[in-house]
């Protein structure tokens, strides 16, 4: 799928430094303070937030009793693959409503499902994504599992036929169209590639299937966007444009583990795992050498609000792993999106767009 949304944290995380150093005069940001906050740990509201998340009874003890026992359980995070070459974001809703950069990043999600607004989504079911929504997780495997207050939800009005899967699980199908949407209870609402997908989330949902870690630990949720990146993906969007750096990524890096704050401009903080400690730590200094070099090229060009911006990237070394810290304002986001952005003005609204000479209605 081209465009993926929820590649953007990928794009923004070790793409940009490459683009930062290759970029022309083209001034991408205005010139203000950057305000930015790491978010490095969960605050004591997520904390409470998250243990009133664990509404899955425990799944059934292992067989192998040197295997851990897991307790209660987030449905969210419970219905994503398990595969750890998964890559999966998660969405606070609270971040889309009260920032701008949420909600530019979920306007695109949905744009490239077929959804291309909030207000599309509302008309055609009654989800209104700013009230009733607490979660949105896209994978790079195509799934997205969202979550609130959805009982109200008018699915009866879906075209295609509905067919039970489990004990409170159903999908809705129509020969040809894509993607597959599926509920679990009142409230998850599964949207997948294919059928296979969506069964596949509700079969771990009713332990129908072995249990097995989330992708996404449940302590690492905070922030608000958060999630995985596997070493591959984050190497196929590097693959055309720095080839050496993918190559070294596939090699170097097995995991980031990513964290943003997008209340003024963007924070974000990962940390970045591989299997070989040498490696790891070369591809760290690259990095940071990198951040570097951009940032004594925005001093001689004048560019003071990207300087000040790299000022706050840091690359900080630890044992067989680093954390990156990286602060960005959101038409940097946009530009870095790519068509998604062109799409949108530069505060995150709609804008026109022409079909076929004349202008179409706002997006």
């Amino acid at each position: 799928m081209r465009n993926r949304a929820w590649l953007l944290a990928a794009v923004v995380l070790l793409g940009l430094a490459a683009w930062l150093m290759s970029r022309g005069d083209d001034n991408a940001t205005a010139a203000r303070k950057p305000r930015v906050e790491f978010p490095r740990y969960p605050r004591l509201p997520e904390q409470e937030r998250n243990r009133r998340r664990l509404t899955l009874p425990p799944p059934p003890p292992p067989t192998d009793p040197s295997m851990e026992r897991q307790g209660r359980r987030d449905p969210v995070l419970t219905a994503l693959p398990t595969d750890k070459a998964t890559s999966a974001i998660v969405f606070e809703a609270s971040a889309i409503k009260e920032s701008r950069a949420g909600k530019f990043w979920l306007d695109c999600m949905l744009a490239e499902r077929g959804m291309d607004s909030f207000d599309e989504l509302k008309d055609e079911l009654g989800i209104d994504v700013l009230e009733d929504i607490d979660r949105i997780a896209a994978t790079s495997k195509g799934l997205v599992v969202v979550s609130g207050q959805l009982g109200s939800a008018r699915l009866s009005s879906l075209r295609g036929s509905r067919r039970a899967h489990g004990e409170r699980g159903a999908l809705f199908e129509e020969e040809g169209r894509m993607p597959v949407l599926g509920v679990w209870g009142d409230g998850i609402v599964l949207l997948g590639r294919d059928a296979q997908d969506v069964e596949a989330a509700i079969d771990r949902l009713e332990d129908k299937v072995p249990s097995a870690p989330p992708v996404i630990p449940e302590w690492a949720s905070y922030g608000d966007a958060y999630g995985v990146l596997s070493a591959d993906d984050l190497a196929a969007l590097l693959e055309e444009s720095q080839p050496e750096i993918a190559e070294r990524l596939r090699g170097a890096v097995s995991q980031v583990e990513l964290h943003i704050d997008a209340s003024e401009d963007v924070a974000i903080a990962a940390e970045v795992t591989g299997p070989v400690k040498a490696d790891i730590d070369d591809l760290g200094k690259t990095l940071g050498t990198a951040f570097s070099l951009a940032r004594l090229k925005a001093q001689t060009d004048g560019e003071e609000q990207l300087a000040e911006l790299l000022d706050l990237a840091r690359v900080t070394p630890r044992e067989g792993r680093f954390m990156l810290d990286l602060a960005l304002p959101l038409p940097m986001i946009q530009k870095a999106m790519g068509r998604c952005a062109e799409r949108h003005r530069g505060d995150g609204a709609p804008v026109e767009e022409e079909r076929g000479g004349e202008a179409g209605e706002a997006r």
